[in-house]
């Protein structure tokens, strides 16, 4: 990763995830170019925007660790249905989404 040739943080990246094999994916996307570290944090379950959503959990994350961070989220937007957000994508089954 040549982007992170040079960089010197002064302490790891905290990846926000009790999700074992996000966790190994991002292990294996930095390898050793970032020093992180994991820890599960009971972030809220915010609405609207994505990129919004995102960010504003980036936020919360870093000020309970108190230093940098990386958090995931998952949106599924279905533009058929008005741009209809299920948010909680985690908590979806087949018997969640009713079509009229």
């Amino acid at each position: 990763m040549a982007a992170a040739q040079g960089l010197v943080l002064s302490r790891p990246v905290t990846f926000v995830t009790a999700n074992a094999k996000k966790l190994e994916e991002v292990r294996a996307i930095l390898g050793n170019s970032i020093p992180f570290q994991s820890l599960k944090l009971d972030l809220p379950e915010l609405q609207g925007e994505p990129e919004d959503i995102s960010k504003e959990k980036a936020r919360i994350a870093a000020l309970q660790v108190n230093g940098p961070v990386l958090v995931e989220d998952t949106c599924l937007c279905f533009n058929a249905l008005k741009g209809f957000q299920a948010l909680h994508v985690s908590s979806l089954s087949p018997l969640t989404i009713v079509l009229r």
